[in-house]
This record gives C-alpha cells, sequence and structure tokens, in this order.
C-alpha cells in the first residue's frame, strides 16, 4: 500500500496530511496535523525565515508521527507565473524545449532567475492539426530555494514542488460528467482563503483553466479587529474565532462584526474581478463556486459572494471524497479541520500515478535533482560494495566453519549436557523469584497508576502562558480511578482580554484535555473598554498525556529490565491537533 505525504507551508501554520492508496485506488486518510509559526516566518506565501519553518517542521513530524519523510509540497504566491499556451503535439522533451525557446514571450521573469516547468491539460485536434493544451509554470528560484533549504533542513525529502491550485483541483473537483447539473455549465470555481494568500483556481472536470493568486486573506479582518479593539495579533486572532464560533460577547459583537463588513469587502471585490475576467474571455458559464481555507469560516462570507456572483456558493469538504482511517483525531477534531485540510490533501494525491501517464508538474530547479540522484546513487554503490564484500567474507566463514563443525558439534552437546543439569537443580528457585518479582512490579505499577508529572504541567504553563498574565494560586488534583485529575488556577491580567490569551496559549498543551475560564472581572480602568487589571479563574482536565513515565523507571530498574512487567501494549498518546488559522 502506497503513502503519500502532503506539505503545506501557510501563513500562520505548517500541516501535512498522509494518504495511503490501495489497490482500489481509493485514498485513505491516515494523519493529519499542524504546527503553528511564529509571525514573520512566512510573508504572503514565501519563506522568509527557513530555520523557522524548519523548527516547527520536525516538531509537526515528531507529534504526529508520518510515516515517511518524503513530502510533496505546494507553492502558490505573486512570485509563481501560471500561463496557458497550445502546442503542436510532441512528447515531452521536445514540448519542455518548445517552451524554453518561447519563455520570453510567456513568462515575465528571466529565464536565468526562474525555475520552470509546465503540465499537460489535454490533447487535441484543431483544424486538422492535432495539438496539446499545456499550463507553463514558472516560480522565482530564490523563492523555491528558501522553501526547499526548510525542508531540507528538518531531514526531510522532497519528491515534488507541486502548484497549491493544482492540489485544491485534485482534492475537491469534480470529474465525473454524471455529477453536473441541468444547467449546462461545466466550470467550477475554488476559492481557498488562507490567512495571508488567496488562491483562485477555475476548471472543467478537474482541468484547470483559470489560476490567479491573491495577495489577500483572513489577516486582513485580524489586523482591523486589532486596531478597533487596541490589542495584539493574539488577542485579535481570539476575537476572530469568537465571533466565527458565535461566542463573542454581544457588547462587541457590533463593533467586530462591522470590521468584517469592511475588511472582507475588497478581498470579495477582487475574487468577483477574478472571475468575470475569465468568464468574459472564456465565454462559459460558472456552475458554483467552492469555499475553502481557514478564511472560509469569516461570518456570512458564503451569503456576500452569492450575492456577488449570483451562482451557487458553497463550503468544500476534501474529507467527504476519501476514507478516514486511524487518524487519531476526534470527528470534532476532524469537522474543525476540514477548511485546512484541502491543500495537503490534494498535494499527497499527486502521488498517484496521474491518468493516461502524463506527467506531474515538479518546480524542484534541475541542480537540486541531480544532486539527489548523486546522493542516491552513491548509496547504491555503497550498498553493492557493502554486499559484495559481505558475500566474500560470508564464503570465507563457510569455508572455516566446515573444518571445525565436527569438533565444535562434540564440543556443543557436553555443554547443553551440563547445562540442563545445572538447570534442573535451580529450577525450583528461579520460578519462587520470578513469583516474588512478579508481585514487587504490580505493588508499584498500582501506587504509581494515577501518578501525575506536576513539574512538567508546571514548567509548560510557564512557558507559554501570556506576558500580561500572572498567577495568583494554583489547586490541582490527581485523577483517582473513577474521577479525572484537574488543575484551576486563579490569575491576574493587564486587561479584560488576558484571559482570552490565556485560554489561546494554553489549549494546546498536551497535558490538558479541557480547558476553560468559568469567571473573568475586570476593573474599570481609566480609559474604557478593554483597559484596566482583570481577574480571572481557569480550570482545565487533565488528558492522559499528564501522567508521569515513573512506573516505567521504576520497573526498569528491575533485574532482567523490567522485561517481567505487564504484556498488555501501553496505550500509544493520542495525536494532537494544533489549530491556527
Amino acid at each position: 500500500m502506497a503513502r503519500y505525504v502532503g506539505l503545506d507551508v501557510g501563513t500562520h501554520a505548517v500541516r501535512a496530511a498522509e494518504l495511503s492508496i490501495g489497490r482500489d485506488g481509493i485514498p485513505t486518510l491516515e494523519r493529519f496535523g499542524q504546527v503553528a509559526l511564529p509571525p514573520g516566518a512566512v510573508v504572503a506565501g514565501e519563506v522568509a525565515e527557513p530555520s523557522l519553518v524548519t523548527q516547527a517542521l520536525k516538531r509537526l513530524w515528531r507529534e504526529v508521527g508520518f510515516s515517511t519523510k518524503k513530502v510533496i509540497v505546494g507553492v502558490g504566491n505573486q512570485r509563481v507565473v501560471v500561463r496557458p499556451d497550445t502546442l503542436p503535439e510532441m512528447d515531452d522533451d521536445e514540448l519542455r524545449q518548445a517552451i524554453e525557446f518561447k519563455a520570453d514571450e510567456l513568462i515575465p521573469i528571466p529565464l536565468e532567475d526562474a525555475v520552470l516547468d509546465f503540465q499537460e491539460l489535454e490533447r487535441d485536434v484543431v483544424d486538422n492539426e492535432a495539438v496539446v493544451q499545456v499550463l507553463v509554470v514558472a516560480a522565482q528560484r530564490d523563492m523555491i530555494g528558501s522553501l526547499i533549504e526548510a525542508i531540507e533542513g528538518a531531514d526531510l525529502s522532497i519528491e515534488l514542488v507541486d502548484l497549491v491550485p493544482f492540489g485544491l483541483v485534485r482534492a475537491l473537483a469534480d470529474t465525473d460528467l454524471g455529477s453536473l447539473d441541468d444547467s449546462g455549465a461545466v466550470a467550477d470555481a475554488i476559492v481557498s482563503i488562507g490567512a495571508g494568500i488567496t488562491s483562485i483556481v477555475i476548471h472543467e472536470l478537474g482541468v484547470p483553466r483559470f489560476i490567479r493568486i491573491l495577495t489577500l486573506g483572513a489577516d486582513t479582518v485580524t489586523e482591523g479587529l486589532a486596531r478597533e479593539f487596541e490589542t495584539d495579533t493574539d488577542g485579535a486572532e481570539s476575537i476572530k474565532r469568537q465571533l466565527m464560533a458565535g461566542q463573542l460577547d454581544p457588547a462587541m459583537h457590533g463593533r467586530a462584526n462591522s470590521i468584517v463588513e469592511d475588511r472582507v469587502g475588497p478581498l470579495i471585490d477582487e475574487i468577483r474581478s477574478s472571475l468575470d475576467y475569465h468568464l468574459a474571455q472564456d465565454g462559459s458559464a460558472l456552475r458554483r463556486v467552492l469555499l475553502t481555507g481557514g478564511g472560509a469560516r469569516l461570518p456570512r462570507l458564503d451569503d456576500k459572494l452569492r450575492s456577488q456572483l449570483d451562482v451557487e456558493v458553497v463550503n468544500a469538504d476534501p474529507l467527504a471524497r476519501i476514507q478516514l482511517g486511524s487518524t487519531g483525531l476526534s470527528e470534532r477534531q476532524l469537522l474543525d479541520v476540514a477548511d485546512l485540510a484541502a491543500v495537503p490533501i490534494g498535494l499527497a494525491l499527486a502521488g498517484r500515478p496521474a491518468a493516461g501517464g502524463v506527467r506531474r508538474l515538479d518546480l524542484q530547479p534541475p541542480e537540486v535533482a541531480r544532486r539527489r540522484a548523486a546522493r542516491q546513487q552513491a548509496v547504491l554503490v555503497g550498498a553493492g560494495v557493502l554486499v559484495l564484500v559481505g558475500a566474500l567474507g560470508a564464503l570465507w566463514v563457510r569455508r572455516s566453519d566446515q573444518v571445525e563443525q565436527i569438533e565444535a558439534d562434540a564440543e556443543r552437546v557436553e555443554a547443553e549436557v551440563a547445562v540442563v543439569q545445572a538447570e534442573i537443580g535451580s529450577l525450583g528457585t528461579v520460578q519462587a523469584l520470578e513469583s516474588e518479582l512478579g508481585g514487587r512490579q504490580e505493588l508499584i505499577r498500582s501506587a504509581l497508576r494515577n501518578d501525575v508529572a506536576w513539574t512538567k504541567i508546571i514548567q509548560e504553563v510557564a512557558t507559554v502562558m501570556p506576558d500580561d498574565t500572572w498567577i495568583t494560586s494554583l489547586q490541582a488534583s490527581a485523577p483517582t480511578d473513577g474521577t479525572a485529575g484537574s488543575i484551576t488556577v486563579s490569575g491576574n491580567g493587564a486587561d479584560h482580554t488576558s484571559s482570552a490569551r490565556w485560554l489561546l496559549r494554553l489549549d494546546p498543551l498536551p497535558g490538558v484535555a479541557t480547558l476553560w475560564v468559568p469567571t473573568s472581572n475586570r476593573s474599570p480602568g481609566e480609559e474604557g473598554f478593554g483597559l484596566g487589571e482583570s481577574s480571572f479563574s481557569s480550570s482545565a482536565i487533565l488528558s492522559p498525556a499528564a501522567l508521569s513515565d515513573r512506573v516505567e523507571d521504576y520497573l526498569g530498574n528491575f533485574p532482567g529490565g523490567g522485561t517481567l512487567a505487564s504484556s498488555e501494549p501501553a496505550e500509544e498518546p493520542a495525536e494532537g491537533v494544533e489549530e491556527n488559522q
């Protein structure tokens, strides 16, 4: 069963999805995870700080446990150019030569500064001449280099550098004529709204016809909220999430909605003008618009687009097109990440062979591919030499063994007889020791069954808690056989948004299963809403990850390395999903 990992390097998080493809060709989601990126690591869809992205990728692979380090990564930003072209029918090598010859006409990037490739769309006959329609894609070489540096720094291997809009089509496109309605329209638009980038792709039954990348996204709303409520990015992000979930304080609801209306307007205008431009050039009708990405959750965004475009607008679900394996995620977690999973799932699907044997687009620079091929060849040559040396050594050893075999057999039989006689005498003593050892191990296991790693939990809380928040009291209880463990904290903050930042920072901790703020009070302050010192209480239910591993330490110190411990397999920790839009 083949497995492929699609990697999406977003503005605020790195996300990856692992798919397995069975013999029936149906993909199954095996793993999904995401890890937040610090501000400035990725700007406008481009890796600005490779080392920060590398650290996040290492953490993502460590926490989620993907089965492979080979990835298919996507790019989609203003430094990628996509142009359609029609050429006489020819093989791939001749197509590449023809496209490079025409590159100056097609691509506004000097060829020496670009990584150039093409994707065959379909073959046709025009005026009795066989032709092939392609999308020519060029990306700035230094932009691709920063992405590769970040990924290879995490000890990952890149199989393909794909285009994000291609991944969206694979994940969400209907390719069956039977799925179409009676309108006669076959073109669908997919609009993926991220934090800093919005990708638009129009396709007909899975064949891309138009691609545009906008440097606008949901961050424009976050910036507006931060300015309106005089808070930092974390506080504004928390307000935006509460608004999208319908949980925002009614006193703030009207102001927040006003900001969304004001900031979403230019994005909707750009989406509408992009779609109108293509439809005017192509002369075709649009069947519907599929919304995805974290920004698709903005309040009433689908209604606003529907009224502007006069076409059906629906929220896409990439999980509806695939099977779900043992992802380690709950049903609610899967629902929460559905908007974020379309790109990595679509990229992972690029691992499957394309229909008709058509080659896949790959924006890796040729020198990178050559370097990787050279390393692989060196590994193969080294392995071959080792095999040859091993074979010769084995032959020599075999000849030597044949000479000594008879003497060794006789000595071995004598030794075995002596050992058996000694074991017969000591068997009763060994059985008694094993019984005593097992009893002591059970006592240790019983005593430490619900032992909590309090030092680790307190250190984790201290590490991630907001700078403007301080703890005044802390109460904690360990779990019992019938009751979950808990921790209750009373604290103060600089203002009334401190409790929101407390929730945002502590919620991803692995030792915390459920976190809430029962009370939050603030003093009036001197400058109006949001100012003045606040006090709050926060409670959390401890997860299994909060338990200590002291029982393993103690059992490992027993004679035999703890091998007489219970034969039941240890529970694997549930894989967490960090959410960041």
